[in-house]
């Protein structure tokens, strides 16, 4: 009999890999929730009550046969999930870890404690009055929400007069800004004892080098690393041009990211569930920088997992979702190496044109092992896509091949062979 699976604020990735036709008959998946970052979501997000939203859904399941309750998603989703799953008594992940893990004061105070060689200095930065308040670490640092979504409200400060300019919101950014923060507030307020909510700003030293991102997950309080991918900016930017599984990092480097990540994930009471914690690695200095954790499923990366390694990380998640102790292997999979290439614009705006469904289908019946993601549609503005300050992502290519030479051969034929036109 299929197990019945409850999937919380489900996105485009969600919704493909779970089409797939290994999942049927085993599992039957019911989605609930909207994405509140994209239209018509966007819309109920001012006024949308995360702890009532989790009281329906407890009402509406109890006593349903759920075998499990998931979520993929970034902003609350995982926090729902968890808390829903804890309610309805099934497994999963203690809602209050997965906050603190968000929260990035107190994620940074557990850091700290745990991994201090890979932690940045930080401070707190109230966003109300800063009247005889000053910063417990030096100028120039990075500055950002408590409870970051996309980087918004996020930028580097050089000195106290920086910082007012930043922090001087107009009120259209101060209703951005409540808007984005209330349902967060409302778990945080119900679920931990946090004394600062996520209305309060994190000041933290400044960190650089190479981007890479370790994925694993907990089981019954076990860390397991999945692997590291590594993180390609485009040239002169900060902003994500590529990611390839698997890291060309060192093994030794590697294996000290894997100690750091199994230290930091269990000093943050994480002890069932996914994972990713983004780091900096600075080959002059040979030093480690903990940028952010996040506690959830890197979906973007699920097939690179699966191309290289053989195992896909929706499976671990549905293994964790119904309390199964997760199967993943490394180096099962028929690629040595893969690549999620983010197809983005720096100039125009709007999409004139995109991609035909029969120009996907060609081109993934020449590459089967392809994924394309299309964000947008013909005639269609960008703005809604905008993901770094400057530019518009309008596609995702995921391709595995042989060799680092095959790999970058199939992306520029993607791009021969994918018309997209950016006025």
């Amino acid at each position: 009999m299929a197990l019945r699976i409850l999937v919380l604020f489900p996105n485009a990735w969600d919704r493909h890999r779970l089409d797939d036709a290994r999942y049927e008959g085993v599992y039957e998946f019911e989605y609930a929730g909207d994405d509140l970052f994209s239209f018509p979501g966007s819309v109920k997000l001012l006024a949308f009550d995360a702890m009532g939203f989790v009281d329906k859904l407890v009402d509406r399941y109890a006593g349903a046969g759920l075998a499990g309750v998931m979520s993929t998603d970034e902003y609350i989703g995982a926090i729902v999930a968890a808390e829903v799953a804890r309610r309805l008594g099934l497994p999963g992940t203690d809602p209050a870890a997965i906050i603190r893990s968000q929260h990035k004061h107190a994620s940074r105070v557990a850091q700290a404690a745990s991994i201090p060689e890979a932690t940045p200095p930080f401070t707190l930065v109230p966003l109300a009055s800063r009247a005889g308040w000053t910063p417990q670490i030096d100028y120039p640092f990075f500055v950002k929400p408590v409870k970051g979504t996309f980087s918004v409200f996020a930028d580097r400060v050089d000195s106290a007069a920086d910082l007012e300019k930043h922090l001087g919101f107009s009120v259209f950014e101060w209703l951005l800004l409540r808007r984005v923060t209330r349902p967060f507030n409302d778990l945080l307020r119900g679920l931990t004892d946090l004394s600062h909510d996520a209305d309060w700003f994190i000041g933290e030293g400044l960190i650089a080098g190479d981007q890479v991102t370790v994925d694993g997950f907990a089981f019954d309080g076990e860390v397991h690393i999945a692997g590291i991918t590594d993180s390609v900016m485009f040239p002169g930017t900060h902003t994500f041009e590529r990611f390839e599984y698997p890291s060309r990092l060192p093994p030794a480097v590697q294996e000290r990211m894997h100690d750091l990540t199994r230290r930091v994930v269990a000093a943050l009471g994480f002890d069932q569930g996914q994972f990713n914690v983004e780091l900096f690695y600075d080959w002059a200095t040979d030093r480690m920088a903990v940028i952010e954790i996040n506690p959830r499923m890197s979906y973007q990366f699920a097939d690179l997992f699966e191309f290289v390694d053989g195992s896909n990380s929706y499976d671990v998640l549905l293994d964790l979702t119904v309390g199964r102790p997760p199967r993943y292997v490394h180096g099962g999979g028929a690629f040595a190496n893969c690549a999620s290439f983010v197809l983005r614009t720096f100039q125009g705006k709007r999409l004139r044109a995109v991609p035909s469904d029969a120009d996907v289908q060609r081109f993934a019946g020449r590459y089967n092992e392809a994924t394309v993601k299309i964000y947008g549609k013909s005639g269609t503005s960008l703005k809604s896509e905008m993901k770094a300050l400057g530019s518009y992502r309008y596609g995702i290519i995921n391709v595995a091949a042989q060799s680092l030479l095959e790999l970058f051969a199939i992306h520029q034929d993607a791009i021969e062979q994918l018309p997209f036109e950016v006025d």
